[in-house]
């Protein structure tokens, strides 16, 4: 979880998201930016500096910023204020959607692999998910 992440307060219910959808509302940048920015003791100008590097960014710079989110939107993060943190360009491009090694051993343990199944299957049960799909998605994994 970023750093930061208790200075920004709550998700701005004006601006609306989509957990599915792949990118962030643009307007969270500016929010992050104001809410979590601090004014520099040396210049008195106004910066927000990226939780992963420490870089400064003041609002001229604010386009070198992106939205990123903490777990990562190809490994089933969502697009929310709670998973969404403002890091520069540069760490951005670094980070990727790499998770910790510790994490990945976790997550590569057979044990995860059977929970997912359970809960698709259980999801199949419930008649939220058609049978053939969720089959032919575990055969694909399994191969």
């Amino acid at each position: 979880m970023s750093k930061n992440r208790t200075d920004v307060g709550h998700c701005p219910k004006y601006i609306r998201c989509s957990p599915l959808s792949r990118t962030f509302p643009e307007g969270w940048k500016d929010i992050v930016f104001g809410r979590s920015g601090k004014a520099d003791t040396e210049d008195g100008a106004f910066y927000y500096a990226c939780p992963i590097c420490g870089g400064k960014f003041d609002f001229s710079s604010i386009g070198d910023l992106e939205g990123d989110h903490i777990w990562p939107y190809s490994l089933f993060g969502e697009t929310t204020w709670e998973n969404y943190q403002l890091i520069c360009g540069k760490c951005n491009a670094q980070k990727r959607d790499h998770l910790n090694v510790g994490i990945r051993k976790v997550l590569g343990s057979g044990e995860f692999r059977k929970s997912v199944t359970a809960f698709l299957q259980e999801k199949v049960e419930d008649g939220e998910l058609p049978k053939d799909v969720v089959i032919k998605s575990i055969l694909a994994a399994e191969r």
